[in-house]
């Protein structure tokens, strides 16, 4: 989350990035300032963009104005990132708060029978190309969580390629029915990741299973799978609960 000060920071200079290269004096910078909730008088603006040139990212244009320096923009890059990134996460706790403990366990027990089947009969009728397909997320899975716990959509297609390989229309309508509330896999990535789960692990097991061609392989990985996610919702809201209590 931003601090006020980085806040500040970051409307200033999403104002001045966003004159596209024009200089912007302080009496238009303070009147955009105060369209959006911030009280400063253009004496006051005019000592917080000094600041910022003094830390190199803005820089004067004549008696024009402001203009964002190249280090300006990394900033406003660097906070937009932040502002997202923590955004994220407030409209995921909200998304968790708004789940019980009872419901997201019924869903993935729902998921530990039916996923179990997709799996055995994806191992029976995979083909090379699907099984490449698995490995190109399962490589987009660890890339991405070496820099952030964003890893929704590649862990939703993960399964769905799964669904397509079982090749059974009645098995893949069930298990669309139950994943139909879209929220449902953010959520449980943002447990994980509370809780320091890994489901790259799980999900490298799940491939050695389904490319063995051994059906009970790939039922018993993907029943694995499953059980941690079971585990892991188990452990967050035994840690929730804690830290409601003190």
């Amino acid at each position: 989350m931003l601090s006020s000060k980085e806040k500040l920071e970051y409307d200033i200079l999403l104002i001045i990035g966003e004159a596209n290269g024009h200089p912007m004096g302080c009496g238009s910078i303070a009147i955009k300032l105060q369209s959006i909730g911030h009280a400063f008088s253009e004496a006051t603006v005019g000592r917080i963009l000094r600041d910022l040139d003094i830390a190199g990212f803005t820089e004067k244009a004549g008696f024009q104005g402001r203009k964002l320096s190249a280090l300006g923009s990394e900033r406003l890059n660097d906070l937009a990132g932040r502002a997202h990134r923590s955004k994220q996460g407030q409209e995921l706790l909200a998304a968790v708060q708004g789940h019980t403990r009872e419901q997201l366990l019924e869903v993935l027990i729902a998921r530990r029978a039916i996923e179990g089947e997709l799996a055995y009969l994806a191992a029976l009728q995979a083909q090379p190309d699907e099984i490449n397909a698995l490995k190109a997320v399962l490589a987009r899975q660890r890339s991405i969580r070496e820099f952030s716990d964003g890893a929704a959509a590649e862990d939703v297609e993960f399964h769905n390629i799964i669904v397509k390989m079982a090749q059974n229309r009645v098995l893949a309508a069930a298990i669309a029915l139950i994943r139909q509330d879209t929220q449902l896999s953010p959520i449980l990535e943002h447990i994980r990741f509370h809780v320091h789960s890994l489901v790259n692990v799980d999900h490298q097991r799940i491939i050695e299973g389904i490319e063995s061609g051994n059906g009970d392989n790939a039922r018993t990985a993907m029943v694995t799978h499953i059980n941690n996610l079971i585990s892991d919702v188990e452990k967050y809201w035994q840690f929730t609960d804690h830290q409601d209590k003190h």
